[in-house]
């Protein structure tokens, strides 16, 4: 069984690595994450990876021989993140439930934007079926909340309007990144932009939703 080594390298830290990822790997994907938000994966060097966690080249190769399996294993903790998103039922709560619901994905959105690059799918062709798979369950989770809301009367929408709903919410919810890299290129994208994506995915619902539910939002 092959040993780590360790290396003066390995005793340094990035800043902007979390507190919370303790393991050599943990670090790693971390600072992928990082470091691919900002450039994309096929910009970003293993020298440039290895020098961000702390650690040699080779320690990098021991955890991950290839990009690719970098890749694979950032969207498998991208896409278990969103199945733990809750839904239906679960989204119903005091005033500001329904708000912060919305604000979780942009911000799960934000925190993993290099995978709607669209040269992530072309270095790793493997991941489209599971991509697929994952649009397909989230589809499902946001009709089944939006049904949840018909029940609880915030909403007021037939079932071919819910399915158009579903359906434009996921085109803005998940595309939005890439509406605006075209129109503020070459200016970097921000985190304060999150408020635009949001702003645009709550005009979708706005016109279907109840007195009641207009109260509550106002309220929360």
């Amino acid at each position: 069984m092959r040993r780590e080594k360790s290396t003066k390298a390995d005793r340094r830290r990035d800043p902007r690595l979390r507190e919370d990822t303790s393991t050599t790997r943990a670090r790693i994907l971390d600072a992928c994450r990082v470091l691919f938000n900002e450039r994309g994966p096929a910009e970003v060097t293993t020298a440039e990876i290895a020098d961000m966690v702390g650690i040699s080249e080779g320690n990098l190769h021991y955890h991950f021989r290839r990009k690719q399996e970098i890749v694979t294993a950032l969207f498998e903790l991208f896409r278990g993140q969103l199945e733990k998103t809750p839904d239906g039922e679960e989204v119903m709560g005091p005033p500001g439930s329904r708000r912060r619901y919305l604000s979780h994905w942009f911000n799960l959105m934000w925190e993993w934007r290099f995978l709607h690059y669209a040269n992530v799918y072309r270095m790793v062709p493997g991941l489209r079926p599971g991509l697929r798979d994952w649009a397909n369950t989230m589809q499902a989770k946001v009709r089944v909340t939006l049904e949840a809301l018909r029940r609880a009367g915030e909403l007021e929408a037939t079932d071919a309007e819910i399915d158009r709903l579903v359906v434009n919410a996921w085109i803005v919810g998940t595309y939005w990144i890439d509406y605006l890299r075209v129109h503020h290129a070459p200016e970097p994208i921000t985190r304060d932009q999150l408020r635009w994506g949001f702003a645009q995915v709550e005009a979708l619902f706005t016109p279907y939703m109840t007195r009641a539910a207009v109260g509550l939002r106002e309220a929360g």
